[in-house]
């Protein structure tokens, strides 16, 4: 006969020590996790601060309305992205965006590439077999097998973010938190070597304009132009310059997709009649960082906060024109 005070505590003890052996194995197996991660990815992607994820969270809202949005996506890795477009902040990566997808349907009749604008979720939330062409606000991840950015000259960058925050529809709720631009420009300078500083001036709700386009793409230049050159020229399929945005955009379609929509050619019928929409996305904002007009006090202080981002604008417009004239021997055109 079986005494029953004998098997529960021998059931207990042996229940106790398989969720110790369980509990072990998830511990190992983390630790190896993380492990993995700091190989494979020695560079990770940086996180949004606090405050620029709650700058975006009422356009994450929105994210429906792209047709190519799906909420039911699989949150996959994407070692296996074909194509990914790091969209800076105002750097017109809407209108980007709606470029390529009109190229696609007007080069492709059939098996078209799916272009997806995923805005802010992060890469790895990506199904990378629904999409073959990614646009998302992240910052450079080496996963992907081909990058593509664009650069927009520094001074009008930072004066866009400000008025963005300023004056734009999505940042509405927080305008209020804005100082002037004189006030703004100065308590980012004197946040240069000071994240005390920085922190603080999370109070106004807005981007941190030191360096902006730079943090995307490189995190920190080396101050050595050939070095920054061969790094950027190794991690982008194609970084273009903002000012030259219908040359731009051609170049990364036909990078992208090997083949040349008409209106990229010049001299082509279609080029000659075509009347390229360049209604960029405004947010509703009424001052441009194009046509502002700034005082040197204010360049001076932009100069400050941007040293890094023109010398990468420099760059940029270097490493361009050699992809440009690659991309005319390649095809026999000449690109508009």
């Amino acid at each position: 006969i079986v005494n029953p005070r004998m098997v529960i505590p021998n059931a207990v003890a042996f229940s106790r020590g398989k969720v110790s052996i369980v509990a072990l194995t998830i511990v190992i197996l983390s630790l190896f996790n993380l492990a993995w991660n700091h190989v494979v990815n020695p560079d990770p992607p940086q996180p949004l601060s606090s405050w620029e994820s709650l700058l975006y969270s009422r356009q994450l809202s929105k994210t429906k309305k792209y047709k190519n949005y799906d909420p039911k996506a699989r949150y996959t890795y994407f070692h296996d992205l074909e194509n990914y477009y790091i969209h800076i902040p105002k750097t017109a990566g809407y209108y980007v965006f709606g470029k390529i997808e009109e190229m696609v349907a007007s080069t492709f009749e059939h098996n078209r590439p799916h272009v997806c604008n995923i805005i802010m979720r992060p890469l790895y939330k990506l199904d990378s077999k629904k999409c073959q062409f990614c646009f998302t606000e992240q910052t450079y991840s080496h996963h992907p097998k081909r990058t593509y950015t664009m650069i927009r000259n520094p001074r009008d960058h930072v004066i866009s973010q400000y008025f963005h925050c300023a004056e734009s529809k999505e940042h509405y709720y927080y305008a209020k938190f804005m100082p002037s631009l004189d006030e703004w420009l100065e308590a980012w300078v004197l946040a240069l070597d000071n994240e005390t500083k920085a922190e603080e001036n999370e109070k106004f709700k807005c981007y941190d304009p030191r360096n902006k386009q730079t943090s995307f793409v490189y995190r920190h230049l080396a101050n050595d132009e050939k070095k920054d050159l061969e790094t950027l020229d190794k991690r982008f399929e194609v970084i273009a310059p903002f000012e030259r945005m219908d040359t731009s955009i051609c170049v990364i379609f036909i990078q992208f997709s090997g083949r040349v929509p008409d209106e990229c050619v010049c001299a082509s019928e279609r080029e000659k009649n075509r009347k390229m929409n360049r209604e960029l996305v405004d947010h509703g904002v009424k001052h441009h960082g194009s046509s502002f007009v700034t005082t040197a006090e204010q360049d001076g202080m932009i100069a400050k906060i941007t040293t890094e981002d023109v010398l990468l604008h420099k760059y940029t417009n270097q490493l361009f024109e050699k992809k440009l004239k690659e991309t005319e021997q390649v095809y026999g055109i000449t690109v508009c």
